[in-house]
């Protein structure tokens, strides 16, 4: 994946009501940065995630209850559920926000989905120029780790015609994989 690069800033205006801009300004000293920084990073956001959760319908749920969900699942349905959805929707979702399916566009959707959906967060090893070991580590259970196996599996296949060894553990997903 491409490190981001320093890119030229363009200074612009806005109003914000007094009521934003207090907002703002104490979430901005408590995280200990600027105004400005903070504004930035919410657009960036708003640009790299927002736009396309919006389009795809994806929904807000507190974590809890999420895997309270999941956890009254059996393990074959999780399965089921991750195949399915795997199939499809992370080429759909490649072609909609990067235009192509290749193994740079899917690890910027593995980031994505780490940074802004919660999926926990991951590592990537590339153990040579062909073999690849990803970490995903979460804190959801078996069950999700369930999920995230088959989602990530068939999202391999489906987007880069590639099928990875994986190994489920409570709380994390090994996927080990070689590109052709």
């Amino acid at each position: 994946m491409k490190a981001r690069q320093q890119q030229k800033t363009v200074t612009r205006t806005i109003r914000l009501p007094g009521s934003l801009d207090s907002v703002l300004q104490k979430d901005a000293k408590e995280k200990r940065t600027t105004v400005n920084s903070l504004i930035s990073s919410i657009i960036t956001r708003y640009a790299e995630w927002d736009r396309y959760a919006d389009a795809f319908g994806f929904i807000c749920l507190p974590r809890n209850g999420f895997k309270l969900i999941l956890d009254a699942l059996g393990d074959e349905t999780v399965r089921q559920i991750a195949e399915t959805i795997g199939s499809r929707q992370p080429r759909e979702l490649m072609m909609f926000v990067f235009k192509k399916t290749t193994l740079d566009a899917f690890l910027s959707q593995i980031s994505l989905f780490s940074r802004y959906a919660g999926f926990g967060t991951y590592e990537i090893e590339a153990v040579s120029e062909r073999d690849y070991t990803m970490v995903v580590h979460h804190e959801l259970g078996r069950k999700w780790s369930i999920y995230l196996a088959h989602l990530g599996s068939q999202g391999l296949k489906s987007t880069v015609n590639v099928a990875p060894k994986v190994h489920i553990a409570e709380n994390s997903v090994v996927f080990k994989f070689s590109v052709p």
